[in-house]
């Protein structure tokens, strides 16, 4: 496993259940924290990872330079809405706290609908230092979840997980 991975992006990668021929894209990677637990799983599938900052992209790049080269992950510094992903399309998509996709959902989740490939689903993480409790978790995910509704996706499972504090997953496909 990677060095430095928290508890909440372990938790979320094990839920993704990424298999070895997987597609997968993360919104705002960040460090590619995540990048390395999932391309660690990966054999003939890949990852692509976004985020808005060079100087993040940079950093995941160093990080993941084995996963990189190998050709299991690519690492792109651009906004997912002015991303370039041709006709590519993934079983996963899911991203950690970007609010964009609570925030701007039309522009959001029409690329992510654009891009995922049939029986494809989303997932969006997210934790706050304020939920002090799993009830709280469980309010801001039903928020997510009515976003994703009047949206045109259709939640699937929605998930708390036992960390401190506590972190939720909202799981969904296009309806």
């Amino acid at each position: 496993m990677a060095h430095g991975a928290s508890q909440r992006l372990i938790w979320a990668v094990d839920l993704l259940g990424v298999r070895p021929g997987d597609r997968v894209l993360e919104v705002g990677c960040g460090h590619g924290v995540a990048v390395t637990l999932v391309a660690e799983r990966l054999d003939g599938g890949r990852i692509v990872a976004l985020d808005r900052s060079k100087t993040m992209i940079a950093m995941a790049r160093r990080r993941n330079a084995e996963h990189v080269d190998a050709g299991r992950a690519e690492l792109v510094a651009v906004a997912l809405e002015d991303a370039d992903l041709g006709d590519e399309r993934f079983d996963k998509v899911f991203a950690v706290h970007v609010a964009a996709f609570w925030r701007q959902a039309e522009r959001t989740l029409g690329v992510v609908r654009a891009h995922l490939a049939p029986g494809g689903a989303l997932y969006l993480f997210s934790q706050s230092p304020g939920w002090s409790s799993p009830e709280a978790a469980r309010s801001f995910a039903a928020g997510v979840a009515g976003v994703l509704h009047e949206h045109g996706f259709a939640v699937e499972d929605v998930r708390v997980g036992d960390l401190r504090p506590p972190a939720v997953a909202v799981i969904a496909r296009p309806a």
